[in-house]
């Protein structure tokens, strides 16, 4: 998948929602190719990213479903700059960077691979664990604005229980399953949840025991997108900023560590089996 030739990230983030636009305006694809006298051909491949886009005909499609000019001045931003290769982004809200696009990609990937060093990956994330977690990254959050990142973090996984959900495979460091975030009856809970989820069919968890010493995983979490019909893309993440790299050496990069990972992580029972045991330490 990752060896796939298609059009930019960039590009298919604006097609994705161009998409969301007109099922929310209400309009049919046939109603909007004729008000704008494009084929519906152009239409349907302008909406599921098989196709490059112009801004011209971006903006005609923003102006039909009435988008703000703020938020259309940031998509044709996106197509006029469809050309530079990755896309990196500051957080600049109190959700974090990319959370958007992040969401966007893991509902149309076909398998999503996720390494983290220090902290269950969010599509395995408990309520009381997200919670604990959002609080102690950043203390001057106040209860409402907790509930809403932990909301914004938990409606993202029925991603993984629809009738097409992705394959999704988590490689956890040890340590992170041995970090107290929360009480020990919320880590009893997210112990339990991952022993759980990893019995899903679409599921996988492993993990790294911290014996097999340097390994190239220890460079920094990543997770790796693979599409049925687009190239894969690698999601990067560190102190506020995320990037979405998707030229062919960074992915076959990423690719690479996930290999030699999956090399050294124990077997999916085994990873079972030690979960369980340090969840029922806990108790």
């Amino acid at each position: 998948m990752s060896g796939r030739v298609g059009v930019p990230v960039r590009v298919r983030r604006v097609s994705s929602e161009l998409r969301e636009l007109r099922l929310r305006s209400g309009l049919g694809a046939e109603e909007v190719a004729g008000a704008l006298g494009m084929s519906m051909s152009k239409l349907s491949r302008m909406e599921s990213g098989q196709r490059g886009l112009q801004a011209d005909d971006v903006s005609a499609l923003l102006g039909l479903y009435r988008v703000p000019a703020k938020r259309r001045e940031e998509l044709l931003s996106l197509v006029r700059n469809a050309s530079m290769p990755n896309w990196w982004q500051v957080q600049e809200g109190r959700l974090p960077a990319m959370w958007e696009e992040t969401i966007r990609f893991e509902r149309e990937a076909a398998a999503i691979f996720n390494y983290e060093t220090m902290l269950v990956p969010g599509l395995l994330q408990t309520g009381r664990y997200a919670a604990a977690l959002v609080g102690g990254i950043d203390p001057d959050l106040n209860i409402a604005e907790v509930e809403t990142r932990v909301s914004s973090r938990l409606s993202r996984q029925t991603v993984l229980n629809r009738a097409n959900a992705p394959y999704f495979e988590a490689l956890i460091e040890r340590s992170t399953l041995e970090r107290p975030i929360g009480d020990a009856a919320v880590m009893y809970q997210q112990l339990r949840h991952l022993v759980s989820a990893a019995r899903q069919d679409n599921i996988a968890v492993r993990v790294v025991e911290a014996s097999v010493g340097a390994h190239p995983g220890l460079a920094g979490p990543f997770v790796i997108y693979d599409f049925d019909s687009h190239p894969s893309l690698v999601l990067m993440e560190n102190r506020g900023s995320s990037a979405f790299l998707e030229e062919a050496q960074y992915v076959a990069a990423a690719r690479e560590a996930l290999r030699r990972l999956h090399a050294v992580a124990l077997p999916e029972e085994d990873s079972i089996a030690l979960m369980t045991e340090i969840a029922d330490g806990l108790v």
